[in-house]
């Protein structure tokens, strides 16, 4: 499964060549002030691919990136004034710093989305602008700001790139590491907790995500590109100025990343060459270089109106129509298929045989800190285990959504149903941690589940699906259930056979490699499924699993829903409107009517009582 870890992708490949010749062939040919023009949109490069990579992996909006870059790049000029560092430690530490700072603008961000957090970040944006007007930026001169009127002395840039030239090499090859970084995360279980965490942070805590800690995560990786690029614009330089770092220029490498593509790595070269080669271009010309504005907003409202996926997507998009018309002129209808539209966020195409098997134990090692960390130890529920569910009451506000409901799960599939408004679903979210109670406890296997946070349920053994199929578009089938396991302290090789043990049983092992956008509905289901079934399960709760399916696919969901017992051992709790479909799976049923508790026992029993069929069945005549 992991061979796909050391893949390139077609444009992986052409991203590769193009550093190849930009570190080849640019500084040789470029003048003097070409190399510093081309050196800073390296930088902006670098600072816009963290904002892209917040953006495509977990939806989420950073306007800070430009101070983070301002941070650097004063960290680099003090250290390299004040205390005259070489160039690489300055770079380092900038790096660490800015990682940190990172860490702090992610505290918002565990609370917020959209909208807030956008303007949370342009805040701390302004607050870095301000900053740095009123202290401005060392240049060489006495005290801790170091700051003196006259032009720069003795900055210290690489001992190997002394020189413009040889600098703007050794920037873009810092910029393709940075690159390499992101994808190899995206490719690792931080890119699967963020796909599931774009996709749903319910969805990606009841897989055993903790969601706390992957935003943090990201939002270190962003802190840390953004501080590289600017201490990579002050080695540029040796000096800066706090109007390189206004907090309107955050916002406007955010709407560039839009703009050239948020999702592929040549959308930040285009959207960093946008930012700074094109006023250059323009002034160039005789023009003013304030219309670059002009283009920059047509060019904004032509990728929110006709191009999602930015100027890059459009060129792949191109690129793959030229190949299906080459392949199927060629080879006809069994042509292969066009090249993968993939690069910061998608990826496949095999490095090296022979490189693969070191480097993947290498890089599996921070992924087993990683499970050290986050992950906990497994407590399998026996079989014969119930599910105690205590006393259990739930308040929204005056509401009373749960009133001291009780009911001991003991069969191998029990059924919860109700009409809407019953807390039937609120019930589910008590017992997977989404909804805190006013009062009561659930219990399983000698342990009380309420007392867990619902990250660590997933980790103890508790898989839940929910009404809308939670399936990750940016992965495909093998990787949305896969993720189900990364946080789990297994070997690879037990997950891989968990994923394709769990796949086979649903029928959807020929489907493995089949991307999350391209399933269809009962697909989507079936992979949900398998998520639940992976990792050695405990109790396995579905919440109107058959919503929206024919008869023949409820068929079949019934019949794998009856063999999860005996597959893995796992307790099934099903929630569903569809009474054939309960009365066919479940042995025993608890019947909820605005959050009371009005029957449990055998099903067959339940449905036939009169206050059952009155609530839920709208029998009035049969509750006399």
């Amino acid at each position: 499964m992991r061979s796909d870890l050391f893949h390139i992708t077609p444009s992986g490949r052409a991203g590769l060549l193009f550093a190849l010749f930009a570190i080849l062939v640019v500084p040789s040919v470029a003048g003097s002030q070409w190399l510093n023009i081309f050196t800073s949109t390296a930088c902006f490069t670098l600072a816009v691919a963290g904002v892209s990579f917040m953006y495509s992996r977990l939806g989420m909006v950073s306007l800070t990136q430009v101070g983070l870059m301002g941070v650097g790049g004063w960290i680099t000029l003090r250290l390299n004034y004040g205390l005259g560092l070489p160039f690489e430690f300055n770079l380092i530490a900038s790096g660490l710093i800015t990682i940190v700072f990172g860490w702090l603008l992610a505290l918002p961000a565990l609370r917020l989305r959209g909208l807030y957090l956008a303007l949370v970040t342009l805040m701390a944006a302004g607050g870095f602008e301000i900053l740095f007007a009123t202290f401005q930026f060392p240049n060489g001169g006495e005290g801790f700001w170091g700051v003196q009127t006259g032009s720069r002395e003795g900055f210290n840039r690489p001992f190997i790139a002394r020189s413009d030239e040889a600098f703007l090499r050794y920037t873009i090859f810092v910029v393709t590491l940075g690159f390499l970084v992101i994808e190899l995360h995206r490719r690792l279980a931080p890119g699967r907790a963020w796909a599931l965490i774009r996709r749903s942070e319910a969805a990606a805590m009841s897989a055993g995500v903790n969601v706390s800690l992957y935003k943090t995560w990201a939002f270190g990786i962003s802190g840390l590109l953004g501080g590289l690029a600017g201490s990579l614009l002050a080695g540029s330089l040796g000096l800066l100025d706090g109007g390189t770092f206004k907090a309107s220029e955050s916002v406007m490498i955010f709407a560039l990343a839009v703009v050239g593509g948020a999702n592929f790595w040549l959308g930040a070269v285009f959207a960093a060459s946008l930012f700074r080669i094109l006023p250059a271009l323009l002034n160039n010309w005789g023009l003013d270089a304030d219309l670059s504005l002009i283009i920059f907003g047509a060019g904004l409202l032509h990728a929110v109106i006709t191009a999602p996926d930015g100027i890059a997507g459009q060129l792949m998009d191109l690129s793959g129509n030229l190949y299906k018309k080459v392949t199927n002129r060629g080879t006809g209808p069994n042509a292969g298929p066009p090249p993968h539209r993939e690069g910061i966020s998608n990826g496949s195409g095999r490095i090296s045989r022979a490189f693969s098997p070191v480097a993947l134990r290498l890089l599996q090692i921070p992924a087993h800190l990683l499970h050290y960390l986050v992950g906990t130890r497994i407590t399998q529920t026996n079989p014969d285990t119930p599910i105690e569910v205590k006393d259990v009451v739930v308040r929204f506000g005056g509401v009373v959504a749960l009133n001291h409901i009780s009911a001991t799960f003991s069969k191998p599939v029990s059924g919860i149903i109700g009409p809407n408004g019953a807390g039937k679903t609120t019930l589910m979210n008590v017992i997977s941690g989404f909804v805190a109670t006013s009062g009561g406890s659930v219990h399983a296997g000698g342990i009380d589940l309420t007392a867990l946070a619902s990250h660590r349920r997933s980790h103890w053994g508790l898989r839940r699906s929910f009404q809308k199929e939670e399936v990750a578009d940016d992965l495909n089938v093998e990787e949305n259930v896969m993720a189900q396991l990364d946080p789990l302290p297994f070997s690879l090789q037990e997950k891989q056979d968990e994923v394709a043990r769990a796949l086979e049983f649903v029928g959807m092992n020929d489907r493995a490699r089949k991307p999350g956008k391209q399933l269809n509905s009962f697909e989507r289901r079936l992979t949900d499924v398998a998520k639940c079934l992976v990792g050695r399960p405990g109790i396995v709760m579905f919440d109107e699993p058959a919503g929206g399916m024919s008869v023949d696919e409820t068929e079949t969901l019934g019949s794998l829903i009856l063999k999860i017992h005996d597959y893995c051992g796992a307790k099934t709790l099903v929630i569903d409107h569809d009474v054939d479909l309960i009365a066919r799976v479940c042995e025993e049923t608890l019947v909820l009517d605005f959050g009371e508790r009005i029957a449990f026992g055998k099903t067959a029993d339940v449905l036939a009582d009169p206050k059952v069929r009155a609530a839920y069945l709208g029998i009035e005549e049969d509750a006399a």
